[in-house]
Protein backbone atom coordinates (compact mmCIF):
# COMPACT_ATOMS: atom_id res chain seq x y z
CA UNK A 1 0.00 0.00 0.00
CA UNK A 2 1.14 3.55 -1.13
CA UNK A 3 2.48 5.81 1.83
CA UNK A 4 0.73 9.11 1.09
CA UNK A 5 3.78 11.65 2.25
CA UNK A 6 3.24 13.75 5.09
CA UNK A 7 4.27 18.04 5.11
CA UNK A 8 4.28 19.37 8.59
CA UNK A 9 4.74 23.29 8.58
CA UNK A 10 6.93 25.04 10.81
CA UNK A 11 5.29 28.77 11.92
CA UNK A 12 8.19 30.67 12.98
CA UNK A 13 6.13 33.76 14.01
CA UNK A 14 5.99 32.86 17.13
CA UNK A 15 9.17 32.24 17.55
CA UNK A 16 9.96 35.64 15.22
CA UNK A 17 7.74 37.59 17.33
CA UNK A 18 9.50 35.88 20.91
CA UNK A 19 12.94 36.90 19.30
CA UNK A 20 12.05 40.26 18.55
CA UNK A 21 10.33 40.89 21.61
CA UNK A 22 13.74 39.92 23.70
CA UNK A 23 16.20 41.10 20.86
CA UNK A 24 15.06 45.01 20.83
CA UNK A 25 15.06 45.58 24.58
CA UNK A 26 18.37 44.10 24.53
CA UNK A 27 19.91 45.66 21.48
CA UNK A 28 18.61 48.94 22.98
CA UNK A 29 20.30 48.49 26.21
CA UNK A 30 23.21 47.23 24.55
CA UNK A 31 22.89 50.57 22.61
CA UNK A 32 22.39 52.64 25.35
CA UNK A 33 25.48 51.11 27.68
CA UNK A 34 27.68 51.44 24.74
CA UNK A 35 26.53 54.63 24.02
CA UNK A 36 26.64 55.85 27.64
CA UNK A 37 30.42 54.13 27.59
CA UNK A 38 31.21 55.76 24.26
CA UNK A 39 29.84 59.33 25.47
CA UNK A 40 31.97 58.50 28.95
CA UNK A 41 35.19 58.00 27.25
CA UNK A 42 34.58 60.92 24.71
CA UNK A 43 34.17 62.80 28.52
CA UNK A 44 37.00 61.82 29.99
CA UNK A 45 39.12 62.07 26.89
CA UNK A 46 38.50 65.39 26.40
CA UNK A 47 38.79 66.64 30.39
CA UNK A 48 41.95 64.63 30.13
CA UNK A 49 43.03 66.63 27.13
CA UNK A 50 41.59 69.72 29.02
CA UNK A 51 43.29 69.03 31.72
CA UNK A 52 46.74 68.42 30.00
CA UNK A 53 46.84 71.17 27.80
CA UNK A 54 46.42 73.50 30.91
CA UNK A 55 49.15 71.18 32.56
CA UNK A 56 51.31 72.56 29.82
CA UNK A 57 50.13 75.89 30.03
CA UNK A 58 50.22 76.36 33.80
CA UNK A 59 53.58 77.21 35.32
CA UNK A 60 52.97 77.15 38.53
CA UNK A 61 54.35 73.08 39.56
CA UNK A 62 52.44 72.69 43.23
CA UNK A 63 49.34 72.79 41.06
CA UNK A 64 50.57 69.93 38.76
CA UNK A 65 50.39 65.65 40.13
CA UNK A 66 49.63 62.39 39.00
CA UNK A 67 50.73 59.03 38.47
CA UNK A 68 49.74 58.89 34.48
CA UNK A 69 53.31 59.12 32.79
CA UNK A 70 52.00 61.78 30.41
CA UNK A 71 51.57 64.16 33.37
CA UNK A 72 54.67 62.99 35.21
CA UNK A 73 56.59 63.38 31.64
CA UNK A 74 55.00 67.34 31.59
CA UNK A 75 55.80 67.91 35.42
CA UNK A 76 59.71 67.14 34.26
CA UNK A 77 59.43 69.20 31.46
CA UNK A 78 57.61 72.70 33.55
CA UNK A 79 60.93 71.51 36.20
CA UNK A 80 63.22 71.55 33.46
CA UNK A 81 62.25 75.04 31.77
CA UNK A 82 61.73 76.43 35.19
CA UNK A 83 65.34 76.13 36.02
CA UNK A 84 66.59 76.92 32.93
CA UNK A 85 64.82 80.25 33.33
CA UNK A 86 65.79 80.84 36.69
CA UNK A 87 69.69 79.87 35.45
CA UNK A 88 68.77 82.41 32.91
CA UNK A 89 67.54 84.64 34.77
CA UNK A 90 70.48 84.86 37.39
CA UNK A 91 72.42 85.28 34.63
CA UNK A 92 71.06 87.90 33.17
CA UNK A 93 71.25 89.86 36.53
CA UNK A 94 74.56 88.99 37.11
CA UNK A 95 74.87 90.82 33.60
CA UNK A 96 73.23 93.77 34.26
CA UNK A 97 74.86 94.39 37.40
CA UNK A 98 78.16 93.79 35.83
CA UNK A 99 77.45 96.57 32.69
CA UNK A 100 76.44 99.06 35.73
CA UNK A 101 79.84 98.04 37.66
CA UNK A 102 83.53 99.21 37.29
CA UNK A 103 85.44 96.19 37.49
CA UNK A 104 88.42 97.68 38.87
CA UNK A 105 86.93 99.21 42.04
CA UNK A 106 83.58 96.81 42.36
CA UNK A 107 81.59 100.78 42.29
CA UNK A 108 78.92 101.76 39.83
CA UNK A 109 80.48 102.90 36.35
CA UNK A 110 78.90 105.75 34.02
CA UNK A 111 76.30 104.15 32.94
CA UNK A 112 74.54 103.43 36.62
CA UNK A 113 76.16 106.96 37.42
CA UNK A 114 74.01 108.86 34.63
CA UNK A 115 71.06 106.45 35.68
CA UNK A 116 70.75 107.85 39.53
CA UNK A 117 71.80 111.06 38.86
CA UNK A 118 68.85 111.29 36.53
CA UNK A 119 66.77 109.78 38.50
CA UNK A 120 67.77 112.51 41.71
CA UNK A 121 67.40 115.03 39.23
CA UNK A 122 63.65 114.01 38.02
CA UNK A 123 62.85 113.40 41.59
CA UNK A 124 58.72 114.63 42.12
CA UNK A 125 59.68 115.83 45.87
CA UNK A 126 60.52 119.60 45.02
CA UNK A 127 61.84 120.23 48.37
CA UNK A 128 64.65 116.92 48.41
CA UNK A 129 67.97 118.14 47.81
CA UNK A 130 71.28 115.95 47.00
CA UNK A 131 74.98 116.77 46.83
CA UNK A 132 77.57 115.41 44.05
CA UNK A 133 80.93 114.85 45.18
CA UNK A 134 83.67 114.38 42.54
CA UNK A 135 86.79 112.80 43.91
CA UNK A 136 89.91 113.10 41.02
CA UNK A 137 92.78 110.81 41.73
CA UNK A 138 95.28 113.14 40.65
CA UNK A 139 98.01 110.62 40.95
CA UNK A 140 97.21 108.28 38.46
CA UNK A 141 99.16 109.50 35.48
CA UNK A 142 101.91 109.74 37.27
CA UNK A 143 101.59 106.78 39.46
CA UNK A 144 101.67 104.86 35.83
CA UNK A 145 104.15 106.39 34.35
CA UNK A 146 106.75 105.81 37.54
CA UNK A 147 105.55 102.50 38.99
CA UNK A 148 103.67 100.75 36.33
CA UNK A 149 99.77 100.69 35.70
CA UNK A 150 99.68 97.57 38.05
CA UNK A 151 100.66 100.25 40.48
CA UNK A 152 98.07 102.63 38.95
CA UNK A 153 95.39 99.95 39.55
CA UNK A 154 96.17 99.42 43.19
CA UNK A 155 96.39 103.62 43.74
CA UNK A 156 93.10 103.92 42.13
CA UNK A 157 91.43 100.92 44.51
CA UNK A 158 92.95 102.72 47.33
CA UNK A 159 91.10 105.73 46.49
CA UNK A 160 87.98 103.96 46.33
CA UNK A 161 88.35 101.85 49.55
CA UNK A 162 88.93 105.29 51.43
CA UNK A 163 85.55 106.46 49.66
CA UNK A 164 83.41 103.57 50.68
CA UNK A 165 85.07 104.55 54.10
CA UNK A 166 83.99 107.36 54.60
CA UNK A 167 80.51 108.16 53.15
CA UNK A 168 79.47 104.08 55.06
CA UNK A 169 77.89 106.74 57.54
CA UNK A 170 75.96 108.25 55.11
CA UNK A 171 72.22 106.60 54.30
CA UNK A 172 72.01 105.71 50.74
CA UNK A 173 75.15 107.34 49.63
CA UNK A 174 76.72 105.30 46.46
CA UNK A 175 80.01 105.82 44.69
CA UNK A 176 80.70 105.36 41.13
CA UNK A 177 84.14 105.44 38.69
CA UNK A 178 82.79 107.75 36.23
CA UNK A 179 85.78 107.83 34.23
CA UNK A 180 90.08 107.10 34.50
CA UNK A 181 90.49 108.78 37.47
CA UNK A 182 87.42 110.58 38.65
CA UNK A 183 84.96 108.78 41.59
CA UNK A 184 81.41 110.49 41.96
CA UNK A 185 79.56 110.21 45.11
CA UNK A 186 75.66 110.95 45.25
CA UNK A 187 73.91 111.33 48.43
CA UNK A 188 70.73 112.75 50.08
CA UNK A 189 71.24 115.96 51.74
CA UNK A 190 72.52 119.46 52.61
CA UNK A 191 75.44 120.12 50.01
CA UNK A 192 77.51 122.37 52.73
CA UNK A 193 77.14 120.20 55.52
CA UNK A 194 78.06 116.99 53.55
CA UNK A 195 81.18 118.89 51.81
CA UNK A 196 82.56 119.97 55.39
CA UNK A 197 81.99 116.22 57.02
CA UNK A 198 83.28 114.31 54.16
CA UNK A 199 85.97 116.81 52.64
CA UNK A 200 86.63 117.20 55.89
CA UNK A 201 87.48 113.52 56.87
CA UNK A 202 88.74 112.38 53.38
CA UNK A 203 90.82 115.58 53.13
CA UNK A 204 92.69 113.76 56.59
CA UNK A 205 93.00 110.31 55.17
CA UNK A 206 94.43 111.18 51.47
CA UNK A 207 96.83 113.50 53.92
CA UNK A 208 97.64 110.80 55.58
CA UNK A 209 97.69 108.23 52.53
CA UNK A 210 99.57 111.11 50.73
CA UNK A 211 102.36 110.91 52.81
CA UNK A 212 102.30 107.26 53.17
CA UNK A 213 102.88 106.63 49.41
CA UNK A 214 105.13 109.83 48.66
CA UNK A 215 103.36 111.11 46.86
CA UNK A 216 102.73 114.88 45.91
CA UNK A 217 98.95 114.37 45.79
CA UNK A 218 96.68 111.86 46.62
CA UNK A 219 93.04 113.29 45.38
CA UNK A 220 91.08 116.14 45.17
CA UNK A 221 87.46 116.81 45.96
CA UNK A 222 84.44 119.49 44.58
CA UNK A 223 80.95 119.24 45.56
CA UNK A 224 77.77 120.63 44.55
CA UNK A 225 74.51 120.44 45.22
CA UNK A 226 71.11 118.71 43.19
CA UNK A 227 67.89 119.89 42.77
CA UNK A 228 64.87 118.65 41.14
CA UNK A 229 64.18 120.41 37.64
CA UNK A 230 68.33 120.95 36.94
CA UNK A 231 70.17 119.12 33.84
CA UNK A 232 72.84 116.88 34.78
CA UNK A 233 75.44 118.82 32.47
CA UNK A 234 74.14 121.81 34.74
CA UNK A 235 75.26 119.65 37.64
CA UNK A 236 78.34 118.19 36.42
CA UNK A 237 79.98 121.81 34.97
CA UNK A 238 79.63 122.98 38.44
CA UNK A 239 81.29 119.63 40.08
CA UNK A 240 83.99 120.21 37.28
CA UNK A 241 84.10 124.14 38.28
CA UNK A 242 84.56 123.31 42.01
CA UNK A 243 87.57 120.30 41.36
CA UNK A 244 89.25 123.30 39.28
CA UNK A 245 89.39 125.20 42.21
CA UNK A 246 90.42 122.86 44.32
CA UNK A 247 93.24 121.75 42.14
CA UNK A 248 94.50 125.26 42.52
CA UNK A 249 94.81 124.91 46.06
CA UNK A 250 96.30 122.58 48.70
CA UNK A 251 97.07 119.55 48.07
CA UNK A 252 94.41 116.63 48.67
CA UNK A 253 91.70 120.00 49.04
CA UNK A 254 88.17 120.09 48.50
CA UNK A 255 85.62 122.89 47.05
CA UNK A 256 82.16 123.59 47.12
CA UNK A 257 79.83 125.56 44.52
CA UNK A 258 76.30 125.84 44.89
CA UNK A 259 75.02 127.87 41.73
CA UNK A 260 76.28 128.68 38.15
CA UNK A 261 78.10 132.21 38.20
CA UNK A 262 76.88 134.07 34.89
CA UNK A 263 80.13 136.07 34.20
CA UNK A 264 82.20 132.88 34.63
CA UNK A 265 83.29 129.80 33.13
CA UNK A 266 83.06 126.87 34.58
CA UNK A 267 84.67 123.80 34.46
CA UNK A 268 86.82 122.09 31.61
CA UNK A 269 85.84 125.65 29.63
CA UNK A 270 87.52 127.83 32.35
CA UNK A 271 90.85 125.05 32.48
CA UNK A 272 90.92 125.73 29.01
CA UNK A 273 91.20 129.04 28.99
CA UNK A 274 93.48 128.88 31.62
CA UNK A 275 95.84 126.97 29.48
CA UNK A 276 94.87 128.80 26.24
CA UNK A 277 96.76 131.45 28.35
CA UNK A 278 99.71 129.91 29.18
CA UNK A 279 100.56 129.37 25.41
CA UNK A 280 99.79 133.02 24.13
CA UNK A 281 101.50 134.58 26.85
CA UNK A 282 103.97 132.19 27.52
CA UNK A 283 103.40 131.68 30.84
CA UNK A 284 105.40 128.90 31.51
CA UNK A 285 108.27 128.97 33.88
CA UNK A 286 111.58 126.66 32.81
CA UNK A 287 113.87 125.30 35.59
CA UNK A 288 116.53 123.14 35.02
CA UNK A 289 118.74 120.95 37.22
CA UNK A 290 122.06 120.19 36.44
CA UNK A 291 124.02 116.67 36.79
CA UNK A 292 127.57 116.27 38.52
CA UNK A 293 129.85 114.58 36.27
CA UNK A 294 131.80 112.20 37.68
CA UNK A 295 133.90 111.36 34.09
CA UNK A 296 136.54 114.17 33.15
CA UNK A 297 136.11 115.53 29.62
CA UNK A 298 132.32 114.33 29.20
CA UNK A 299 129.93 117.56 28.39
CA UNK A 300 127.63 118.72 31.18
CA UNK A 301 124.28 117.44 31.52
CA UNK A 302 121.24 119.87 32.53
CA UNK A 303 117.88 118.51 32.74
CA UNK A 304 114.79 121.00 32.06
CA UNK A 305 111.51 121.03 33.92
CA UNK A 306 108.52 123.07 33.39
CA UNK A 307 106.62 125.11 36.18
CA UNK A 308 103.07 126.58 35.96
CA UNK A 309 102.40 129.87 37.64
CA UNK A 310 98.69 130.74 39.02
CA UNK A 311 98.69 134.18 39.11
CA UNK A 312 98.23 134.61 42.81
CA UNK A 313 102.03 134.12 43.46
CA UNK A 314 102.07 130.04 43.54
CA UNK A 315 102.26 127.60 41.43
CA UNK A 316 99.44 124.72 39.50
CA UNK A 317 100.46 121.03 40.63
CA UNK A 318 102.40 119.96 37.57
CA UNK A 319 100.34 116.54 37.40
CA UNK A 320 97.01 118.89 37.25
CA UNK A 321 98.32 120.70 34.57
CA UNK A 322 99.11 117.55 32.96
CA UNK A 323 96.30 115.90 33.95
CA UNK A 324 94.22 118.45 31.92
CA UNK A 325 96.31 119.07 28.95
CA UNK A 326 95.86 115.58 27.84
CA UNK A 327 92.12 115.60 29.00
CA UNK A 328 91.13 118.96 26.71
CA UNK A 329 93.43 117.00 23.89
CA UNK A 330 96.31 119.84 24.05
CA UNK A 331 99.16 118.08 24.66
CA UNK A 332 100.68 118.36 21.50
CA UNK A 333 100.41 122.74 21.71
CA UNK A 334 101.91 122.21 25.29
CA UNK A 335 105.01 119.68 24.34
CA UNK A 336 105.66 122.19 21.14
CA UNK A 337 105.56 125.77 23.47
CA UNK A 338 107.89 124.04 26.04
CA UNK A 339 110.49 122.57 23.56
CA UNK A 340 110.20 125.91 21.50
CA UNK A 341 110.55 128.08 24.74
CA UNK A 342 113.47 125.92 26.22
CA UNK A 343 115.27 126.10 22.30
CA UNK A 344 115.24 130.15 22.70
CA UNK A 345 116.66 130.40 26.31
CA UNK A 346 119.06 127.47 25.33
CA UNK A 347 120.79 129.55 22.15
CA UNK A 348 120.97 132.73 24.70
CA UNK A 349 123.25 130.80 26.84
CA UNK A 350 127.37 130.66 26.42
CA UNK A 351 128.56 128.04 28.70
CA UNK A 352 130.28 125.60 26.87
CA UNK A 353 130.25 121.90 26.74
CA UNK A 354 126.56 121.38 27.73
CA UNK A 355 123.94 118.96 27.01
CA UNK A 356 120.37 120.21 27.58
CA UNK A 357 117.95 117.13 28.57
CA UNK A 358 113.89 117.81 27.41
CA UNK A 359 111.60 115.56 28.90
CA UNK A 360 108.84 114.19 26.45
CA UNK A 361 105.62 113.14 27.47
CA UNK A 362 103.51 109.60 25.98
CA UNK A 363 101.46 112.42 23.78
CA UNK A 364 104.48 112.46 22.05
CA UNK A 365 104.73 109.10 21.02
CA UNK A 366 101.17 108.93 19.74
CA UNK A 367 101.14 111.61 17.01
CA UNK A 368 102.90 111.56 14.19
CA UNK A 369 102.22 115.27 13.31
CA UNK A 370 104.64 115.71 16.58
CA UNK A 371 107.43 113.67 15.07
CA UNK A 372 107.06 115.48 12.33
CA UNK A 373 107.17 119.12 13.76
CA UNK A 374 110.21 118.13 16.02
CA UNK A 375 111.90 116.57 13.18
CA UNK A 376 111.63 120.07 11.16
CA UNK A 377 112.64 122.37 14.32
CA UNK A 378 115.62 119.92 14.99
CA UNK A 379 116.73 120.37 11.49
CA UNK A 380 117.13 124.09 11.83
CA UNK A 381 120.11 124.40 13.67
CA UNK A 382 122.54 121.38 13.98
CA UNK A 383 124.60 122.98 16.63
CA UNK A 384 122.16 123.55 18.95
CA UNK A 385 120.41 119.83 17.98
CA UNK A 386 123.64 118.29 18.83
CA UNK A 387 123.39 119.62 22.66
CA UNK A 388 120.14 117.92 22.98
CA UNK A 389 118.97 114.84 24.81
CA UNK A 390 115.32 114.07 24.62
CA UNK A 391 114.12 111.83 27.52
CA UNK A 392 111.61 109.23 27.63
CA UNK A 393 110.52 107.12 30.83
CA UNK A 394 111.60 103.34 30.97
CA UNK A 395 107.90 102.91 31.83
CA UNK A 396 106.18 104.66 28.68
CA UNK A 397 108.66 103.06 26.24
CA UNK A 398 108.21 99.57 27.69
CA UNK A 399 104.28 99.97 26.28
CA UNK A 400 105.06 101.84 23.43
CA UNK A 401 108.10 99.84 22.22
CA UNK A 402 107.76 100.66 18.33
CA UNK A 403 106.68 103.95 18.52
CA UNK A 404 109.09 105.25 21.05
CA UNK A 405 112.00 103.55 18.84
CA UNK A 406 110.93 105.57 15.88
CA UNK A 407 110.76 108.85 17.76
CA UNK A 408 114.68 107.96 18.92
CA UNK A 409 115.49 107.02 16.03
CA UNK A 410 114.73 110.17 14.15
CA UNK A 411 116.09 112.16 17.03
CA UNK A 412 119.65 110.33 16.39
CA UNK A 413 119.05 110.95 12.69
CA UNK A 414 118.77 114.61 13.16
CA UNK A 415 122.07 114.67 15.40
CA UNK A 416 120.37 114.66 18.92
CA UNK A 417 120.66 112.31 21.95
CA UNK A 418 118.15 110.14 23.87
CA UNK A 419 117.81 109.49 27.28
CA UNK A 420 115.64 106.89 29.09
CA UNK A 421 114.66 108.07 32.44
CA UNK A 422 113.44 105.96 35.58
CA UNK A 423 115.19 103.51 34.87
CA UNK A 424 115.39 99.86 36.49
CA UNK A 425 112.19 98.57 37.24
CA UNK A 426 113.55 94.94 36.90
CA UNK A 427 115.21 92.55 35.23
CA UNK A 428 113.09 93.57 32.12
CA UNK A 429 114.90 96.77 31.51
CA UNK A 430 118.11 94.80 30.41
CA UNK A 431 116.00 93.90 27.21
CA UNK A 432 115.10 97.56 27.00
CA UNK A 433 118.16 98.29 27.34
CA UNK A 434 119.64 96.46 24.59
CA UNK A 435 116.83 97.14 22.30
CA UNK A 436 116.79 101.06 22.59
CA UNK A 437 120.58 102.04 23.14
CA UNK A 438 120.05 104.95 24.52
CA UNK A 439 122.95 107.49 24.56
CA UNK A 440 122.24 107.92 28.49
CA UNK A 441 119.94 105.85 31.05
CA UNK A 442 118.81 107.32 34.60
CA UNK A 443 118.96 105.36 37.60
CA UNK A 444 115.42 105.48 39.12
CA UNK A 445 114.87 107.71 42.07
CA UNK A 446 113.81 104.85 44.00
CA UNK A 447 116.85 102.30 43.58
CA UNK A 448 119.03 105.33 44.97
CA UNK A 449 116.82 105.67 47.93
CA UNK A 450 118.12 103.14 50.43
CA UNK A 451 121.18 102.45 47.79
CA UNK A 452 123.48 102.60 51.25
CA UNK A 453 121.25 99.94 53.37
CA UNK A 454 120.84 97.26 50.50
CA UNK A 455 123.46 95.00 49.44
CA UNK A 456 121.12 93.03 46.77
CA UNK A 457 119.87 96.91 45.23
CA UNK A 458 123.62 97.47 45.27
CA UNK A 459 124.45 94.68 43.42
CA UNK A 460 121.51 95.16 40.71
CA UNK A 461 122.64 99.16 40.45
CA UNK A 462 126.00 97.12 39.78
CA UNK A 463 124.82 95.42 37.07
CA UNK A 464 122.68 98.22 35.16
CA UNK A 465 126.01 99.96 35.33
CA UNK A 466 128.67 97.65 34.11
CA UNK A 467 126.14 96.57 31.37
CA UNK A 468 124.94 100.19 30.00
CA UNK A 469 128.83 101.01 29.88
CA UNK A 470 129.73 97.81 28.18
CA UNK A 471 127.03 99.01 25.92
CA UNK A 472 128.39 102.75 24.84
CA UNK A 473 125.91 104.28 27.52
CA UNK A 474 126.15 106.86 30.36
CA UNK A 475 124.74 106.10 33.63
CA UNK A 476 123.52 108.68 36.07
CA UNK A 477 121.59 108.61 39.08
CA UNK A 478 118.37 110.49 40.08
CA UNK A 479 117.22 111.54 43.40
CA UNK A 480 120.95 111.64 45.13
CA UNK A 481 120.32 113.77 49.02
CA UNK A 482 122.98 112.27 51.09
CA UNK A 483 126.73 111.96 50.63
CA UNK A 484 126.55 107.98 51.45
CA UNK A 485 124.48 107.84 48.32
CA UNK A 486 126.83 109.43 46.38
CA UNK A 487 129.77 107.63 47.95
CA UNK A 488 128.36 104.57 47.00
CA UNK A 489 127.73 105.03 43.48
CA UNK A 490 130.53 106.68 42.59
CA UNK A 491 132.11 103.57 44.21
CA UNK A 492 130.18 101.76 41.06
CA UNK A 493 132.05 104.30 38.85
CA UNK A 494 128.77 105.94 37.83
CA UNK A 495 129.12 108.77 35.31
CA UNK A 496 127.16 111.12 37.06
CA UNK A 497 124.64 112.56 39.81
CA UNK A 498 121.68 114.22 39.98
CA UNK A 499 119.45 115.57 42.83
CA UNK A 500 119.23 117.93 46.09
CA UNK A 501 122.58 116.86 47.25
CA UNK A 502 124.29 118.66 43.83
CA UNK A 503 121.65 121.78 42.87
CA UNK A 504 118.12 122.22 43.35
CA UNK A 505 115.87 122.99 40.10
CA UNK A 506 116.81 126.61 39.05
CA UNK A 507 115.56 129.31 37.11
CA UNK A 508 116.84 128.22 33.38
CA UNK A 509 116.46 131.88 32.59
CA UNK A 510 119.36 133.15 34.87
CA UNK A 511 121.17 130.05 35.39
CA UNK A 512 125.22 129.77 34.85
CA UNK A 513 126.35 126.61 34.94
CA UNK A 514 126.84 123.79 38.33
CA UNK A 515 128.95 125.34 40.11
CA UNK A 516 130.16 122.83 43.11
Amino acid sequence: MAQTPVFYRLDTRPASQQWLLLSLPLGLTTLLVFGGLYLRWTRESLEKEQHLRALLLDPELNQLGGRDPVEQGIVGLHQSYREQIESLQQQLGEAHQQSHQDSLTALGNRYAFRRDLTLMLTDDNKLATATLMIVRASALQDTNSRLGFQAGDQYLQDIARLIRKTIQPVLGARAYRINGSDIAVLAKGQCEHLADSLGTQLHQDLNHYQRLHELDCAAYMGFTQLLPGQSPEQVLIRADYALALAQGGEPNGWRIVLQNQEDEDLGESQWRQRLQAMLEEDRIQLLVQPVQIRKPGMPGYNEIYSHFPNGSGGYYPTTTVFTMVQRLDMSMQFEQKIIEMSLRQIIQKDIPAQRWALNLTPASLQQNSFLIWLERVLLRDMNITSSLVFELDEHVLEHQLVAGKRLLEMIRRCGARSAVSKFGHGYGSFRLLKEVKPDYIKLDAQLVKHLEEDSTNQQFVRMIVDLAQRLGCHVIAEGVETAEQKRVLESMYIDGVQGYLVAKPGDLATFKGLTI
